[in-house]
């Protein structure tokens, strides 16, 4: 059971879009943009998972957040919508479908190597503000 996901992301909230092979629409939702949250929400999601969301500000940190709860994760250029009002779901459900049909330019993003650097890198800087403060 294969569910395409697509994920239009904000600084405050994310909406998701789920299809299903046929591209029937099984579900959306609008989850604050927080790891939990996200995690949350894919966990409830049944089946083989593959997610799509377009490179931005935060696709980097998305990737490396949710890379490990889905089968594939494909980061895709921004699309230029022709015209119409924005609207967060049609465009997650837009990026779903794409996904689903093998349309969509993947966007190369690091897996994630120097995560473990970076944590460790963040953890010495509150160590020396903890002590420059004492």
């Amino acid at each position: 059971m294969e569910r395409y996901i697509g994920l239009d992301a904000h600084a405050t909230s994310c909406t998701f879009a789920v299809l299903s092979e046929r591209g029937r629409r099984l579900d959306s939702a609008v989850v604050e943009t927080n790891g939990h949250a996200l995690v949350k929400f894919l966990r409830g999601v049944p089946g083989d998972k593959h997610l799509c969301l377009e490179e931005g500000t935060q696709s980097a940190w998305l990737y490396e957040v949710l890379q490990g709860h889905v089968r594939e994760l494909v980061v895709t250029h921004a699309y230029e919508r022709k015209r119409g009002p924005k609207d967060d779901q049609r465009d997650a459900f837009h990026l779903a479908n794409s996904l689903r049909l093998g349309a969509v330019s993947p966007v190369y993003k690091d897996r994630g190597q120097l995560s473990e650097l970076r944590a460790h890198a963040d953890v010495y800087a509150k160590l020396v503000t903890d002590v420059v403060r004492a």
